[in-house]
């Protein structure tokens, strides 16, 4: 059995019978398959260890919907730059100020 009919094998077992599709999917990850499952509900196979590619030759992207990453808004992130920036010059000047008193004591 090859890659490409085991994904085609989950995608039907994924839309109409989950039970043996959950039951298939620790089958294969016990034999040392890689599943990715895209937000289509396609999937793909692969072998541990090893990246998939496209017949193209580019690498397709297919990610788990749990494991999605959430952009955080640009004002946000220039919030948390701020409060880093600011974070950053209150350390350095408190650097600063023990220098100073280790150099006044001598």
């Amino acid at each position: 059995m090859n890659l490409d009919s085991i994904s085609q094998e989950l995608d039907r077992l994924y839309e109409f019978e989950i039970s043996e599709y959950i039951a298939r999917c620790d089958e294969l990850k016990k034999s040392g398959y890689k599943i990715y499952r895209n937000d289509k509900g396609l999937h793909k196979v692969a072998l541990g260890g090893q990246r998939s590619t496209s017949q193209s030759g580019q690498t397709e992207q297919y990610v788990n919907e749990r494991n999605e990453v959430k952009k955080e808004n640009i004002f946000v992130r220039a919030k948390n730059r701020i409060k880093r920036g600011v974070r950053n010059i209150r350390s350095f000047i408190g650097f600063i100020k023990y220098l100073h008193r280790i150099y006044k004591n001598r």
